[in-house]
């Protein structure tokens, strides 16, 4: 029975890790659907939504993870998703969001708040530090999905949030 799950790998990254496990789901015969992929420092993460095949059962897809030579060091989480319906919120990116400058306590709380307060459904979001010998800089990027009535008094709340933060601020619509 064809079922979707939700693939989690937690682990170091390591030469040939993405293919390995790509190439072992495809020999599987399903499919993929969304798939993110991020290095943290030595450690990575992968996300994915698979649509296995009529021939694979959710155990023995985890049984064939779990014996991925380049993931031993990892862990793998499988969770079977419920069916598709169109009764939830929308992951089409309507927006993309770049704030940067200094880091500051509670920046990414504060953006994360006023986007949620302006029923912007973050779809990703990503941050980083880069540290200088005078100062550290944080850039966060988002990508949101938001209503086109809800847009501006967001938008215009995202520059309020970064003049007081003293951020550079800078949108595109996709």
């Amino acid at each position: 029975m064809v079922k979707d799950v939700l693939i989690s790998y937690l682990g170091e990254n390591k030469p040939n890790l993405i293919s390995e496990i790509t190439s072992l789901l495809t020999d599987l015969g399903g499919e993929f659907s969304g798939v993110t992929f991020a290095t943290l420092g030595r450690v990575c993460e992968l996300t994915m939504v698979y649509k296995t095949s009529q021939k694979t059962e959710v155990n023995e897809l985890i049984e064939k993870l779990d014996n991925i030579k380049s993931s031993k060091d990892g862990n793998f989480q499988v969770k079977q998703l419920p069916t598709q319906n169109d009764s939830g919120p929308t992951s089409k990116i309507t927006h993309r969001i770049v704030l940067s400058g200094d880091d500051q306590k509670g920046l990414l709380n504060k953006i994360i708040k006023t986007l949620d307060d302006n029923n912007a459904l973050i779809v990703r979001m990503n941050t980083e530090k880069i540290t200088f010998p005078s100062n550290t800089q944080y850039i966060s990027r988002f990508a949101i999905s938001i209503r086109d009535e809800n847009a501006p008094e967001c938008l215009a709340q995202m520059v309020k949030v970064a003049g007081e933060m003293k951020l550079t601020f800078r949108y595109e619509t996709s």
